[in-house]
């Protein structure tokens, strides 16, 4: 089997790696996030002890997460849906802001 090689490299740091598995190609996109993450981990415990308002940053990810799985949702206005992705544990590391929303 093949190596990972390098298909592109963006400004952001994203890259992309395809596989030669014979009759096709494997492709994969690694987005650097770690600097995103430590920021939302501090923005998160300075919320504590703050009120909710309006214009609130609740949550920051990365745009290739908002496109897969909230961008439709923000077009359709589906509140509820957008609501239980960001109240949902496994997404709490993209969470700036304590409590539920």
């Amino acid at each position: 089997m093949e190596d990972w090689k390098i298909l592109s490299r963006d400004d952001d740091g994203t890259m992309t790696y395809f596989m030669d598995i014979g009759n096709a190609w494997v492709v994969k996109t690694e987005t650097p996030v770690d600097d995103l993450l430590a920021a939302n981990s501090e923005d998160f415990n300075n919320s504590l002890g703050q009120r909710f308002g309006d214009g609130k940053v609740v949550a920051r990810l990365p745009l290739n997460l908002f496109f897969d799985k909230l961008a439709e949702p923000m077009k359709q206005r589906d509140r509820k849906f957008i609501k239980r992705f960001l109240n949902d544990s496994s997404h709490a590391a993209f969470r700036t802001f304590k409590g539920n929303i």
